[in-house]
């Protein structure tokens, strides 16, 4: 990241350059380095309230005319300019969205969440919830069944008497320990 924003107060600085120096005259470096320290942050906040687009999607249109292939190519010029401009901004959004799924991964309850699998991988067909506290008493049932549920496979059966049950993928997966 530290480089991106190096690579991005660089841009600036040279965009704002050649935007505001004319020929013959000194260069005003005051500008330049006032546009770095205003646009660094101003693109970070812009990066907060935007989500990136799928950029190849503007370009999907047809370009069969002259005028159109033009185009297409001053949008990849602009598209690539912002991709290198909003490179720092959103790796540290990236950075701290792992940070918070890491946090929120320790804070799973592992244990639990293993026997209530080993529960459902013992049964061939759905386990409703009351079975499942009966055979694991000590389960807190309010936190753990949530994050069973998020996991990849479990599935949810919510006709009377609602419950739990794994996928084939998810009981030959486990079954041969192949979880990645």
């Amino acid at each position: 990241m530290p480089v991106a924003l190096v690579v991005t107060g660089t841009l600036i600085y040279g965009l704002t350059f050649l935007f505001t120096h004319q020929r013959g005259e000194p260069v005003n470096h005051t500008i330049c380095w006032t546009a770095v320290n205003v646009g660094i942050p101003l693109l970070f906040l812009v990066n907060r309230f935007t989500r990136p687009k799928n950029s190849g999607a503007l370009l999907d249109e047809p370009n069969d005319s002259f005028d159109g292939g033009y185009r297409s190519r001053q949008k990849v010029k602009v598209l690539f300019i912002l991709w290198i401009l909003f490179t720092g901004p959103r790796l540290l959004d990236w950075a701290l969205s792992s940070i918070r799924e890491i946090e929120r991964l320790k804070q799973r309850d592992t244990h639990s969440s293993a026997a209530v699998l080993w529960t459902l991988l013992s049964s061939p067909k759905k386990v409703p919830f009351e079975q499942i506290q009966l055979e694991l008493p000590w389960l807190e049932m309010d936190r753990v069944i949530p994050e069973v549920r998020q996991l990849e496979g479990v599935v949810y059966l919510p006709t009377a008497p609602a419950g739990l049950s794994l996928t084939e993928d998810l009981r030959k997966a486990i079954r041969s320990n192949q979880l990645i």
